[in-house]
């Protein structure tokens, strides 16, 4: 019973619940990445459902995630709940405008938008594109709208019923048809219920009042953040540019299945994030929340550099049954993406999002993207497709640095009063010596 409750109450925790709808997303995409693999889907089809999914994410992710940044950092600071109610329905509506520009730009400048993205001159299943391109950014609101109302449970209820509907509806038909266009059809469908939770989740928590006043402080304190994340996040969307241009379909689909652990770490460390942003800004000091801050990232260690241990010293036998033979070259990518849970176990950018610091963010992403670039074009040359992973570790490595030494400047915070540096330079070392003895001493394959 007493081990019960304490479960019960870590559930209650609202770092928990969004890792947990976050975990839920990332479950999701990897069940069906595994079932395509095992389906009537040829790998073409497999890495056109990919680039499908890649070309979506890279026109909305940037936008979505800064305003949900800015609305988390934004709406504790109200005090009057109607203020919060309308600043929340106002955030969602510059969403939608978001949405429908991108939209409208698409529509009209599809062959060079594609050209650029997927390497087509067309956007295959153009229609299908659109309508999820339309309606899908939206619905990441509805988890944030029950973490600020501290309606928890919603959360898991949600997580819970969204994402098995989406999973059944995508891969049955990969086993009963040979047509791709079926598994994306049930992707609009998904998206569309997930439309519909939210209006009736508008309609719980917010008051439908437009206020021009509000779309305006929304967009300016979203604005550094809209393209630090456009920059900064653009990076893997870069690396599918990269692949497109130099490898044919299949080996975008193998290069898409090696990055596949880099969603988890950065799922469940933005969740855990985000989560924090507004614990911060609740605090009457700030010292309480840095608190919380390094005790709950030191659990996440706990979980993540352990688990991306495990995953590198069994890549190969992941990647030859659980998936696909076809798939081991994929190994090798996987074991450098797991370097990157060593710089996102430290996190000066909650620190920076808590205090309204937003615009060195935006520095740091520009230094990162620039940084990004030149060590992909260099390690291309050198390590084929494992360069651009090897410069995504490295390009990601020192935008934290660079955040790091502005929070110290900026709140005369160091990086061990926001984390445990002792266990972090252990798991540190043990994961690099783990890849090094796996990528060197006993190379597994390579391209």
């Amino acid at each position: 019973m007493i081990k019960s409750n304490k479960y019960l109450i870590k559930l209650q925790n609202p770092v928990v619940a969004l890792q947990f709808i976050q975990l839920a997303r990332f479950s999701t995409l990897f069940l069906i990445s595994i079932a395509f693999a095992k389906s009537n889907y040829t790998v073409k089809d497999i890495g056109l459902y990919e680039k499908f999914i890649y070309f979506a994410g890279a026109l909305s992710f940037f936008w979505t995630n800064g305003l949900i940044q800015s609305l988390l950092g934004q709406y504790h600071k109200i005090k009057s709940k109607n203020e919060q109610a309308t600043y929340l329905f106002n955030n969602v509506i510059l969403a939608s405008v978001f949405s429908i520009v991108v939209f409208i730009i698409v529509f009209c400048f599809e062959k060079p938008l594609s050209l650029f993205f997927i390497n087509n001159t067309f956007i295959p299943y153009k229609f299908i594109f659109l309508s999820y391109l339309l309606l899908s950014p939206l619905t990441y609101f509805i988890e944030y709208i029950y973490l600020l109302n501290n309606n928890l449970k919603l959360i898991y209820l949600y997580g819970i019923f969204s994402y098995l509907i989406q999973l059944l509806i995508i891969i049955i038909p990969a086993f009963i048809f040979n047509d791709l266009v079926y598994s994306l059809w049930g992707l609009v469908f998904i998206t569309f219920l997930r439309l519909l939770w939210l209006i009736k989740t508008l309609y719980k928590y917010c008051i439908f009042k437009i206020s021009i006043h509000q779309i305006k402080i929304a967009l300016l304190l979203s604005r550094p953040l809209i393209l630090g994340a456009f920059i900064a996040g653009s990076i893997p969307y870069v690396d599918g540019i990269l692949v497109s241009m130099h490898f044919d379909d299949s080996i975008f689909a193998i290069y898409r299945y090696g990055a596949r652990e880099l969603p988890i770490s950065v799922l469940l460390a933005s969740a855990f994030s985000n989560a924090m942003i507004p614990i911060l800004n609740n605090s009457t000091s700030i010292i309480p929340g840095i608190k919380q801050l390094k005790r709950q990232a030191l659990q996440l260690m706990h979980v993540l550099f352990p688990l991306s241990i495990v995953l590198m010293i069994t890549s190969f036998y992941l990647f030859k049954y659980i998936f696909n033979p076809i798939f081991i070259d994929s190994a090798p990518i996987f074991n450098i993406m797991l370097l990157l849970v060593i710089p996102r176990m430290v996190f000066p950018q909650t620190i920076l999002m808590a205090k309204g610091q937003n615009k060195y963010l935006l520095w740091a992403s520009i230094i990162e993207f620039f940084t990004k670039l030149a060590f992909s074009f260099i390690l291309l040359s050198n390590f084929s497709i494992k360069g651009i992973a090897l410069a995504t570790v490295i390009a990601f490595s020192i935008e934290k640095i660079i955040l790091m030494f502005f929070v110290y400047k900026k709140n005369q915070l160091l990086p061990h009063h926001y984390t445990h540096m002792t266990w972090f330079i252990f798991y540190s070392i043990l994961t690099i010596t783990t890849y090094i003895c796996i990528e060197q001493l006993f190379p597994i394959n390579s391209f």
